[in-house]
């Protein structure tokens, strides 16, 4: 018997995870299911992409973004990996550019207060 993939994400199995939760929130069951398929699928663009981003911060960032989307997923215009996969990926892109300019303005302005000469003797 073939040993099964731990970190594989069945995409019949993902929108019909969604689609049970979005037919009935309050199932537990469904829930916990959908919030292991989208740590799976986070985890895994995570450390496949390398982000230069807080781990941490980020996979919290895209689940509360990917909870926030997922009601507008229709399983007919296309896979569920491939939707929610493009709307993670976009965040990290955005969360990367935002510390990549942040860094900038935190380094020009460590510069400019060491290189200013003090104006006490």
């Amino acid at each position: 018997m073939a040993k099964k993939k731990t970190n594989y994400l069945n995409n019949k199995t993902f929108e019909e995870t969604i689609t049970k939760y979005l037919e009935d929130p309050t199932n537990e069951d469904t829930e916990s299911k959908l919030i292991k398929d989208l740590d799976l699928l986070i985890t895994n663009i995570l450390m496949s992409f390398k982000f230069k981003v807080d781990f941490d911060d980020a996979k919290q960032e895209c689940f509360v973004l990917a909870l926030k989307v997922l009601k507008n997923f229709e399983s007919g215009k296309g896979s569920a990996f491939n939707y929610f996969t493009t709307v993670i990926v976009n965040n990290l892109k955005l969360l990367y550019t935002k510390n990549k300019k942040y860094q900038e303005k935190l380094g020009e302005y460590q510069k400019r207060v060491t290189s200013t000469p003090s104006s006490e003797h």
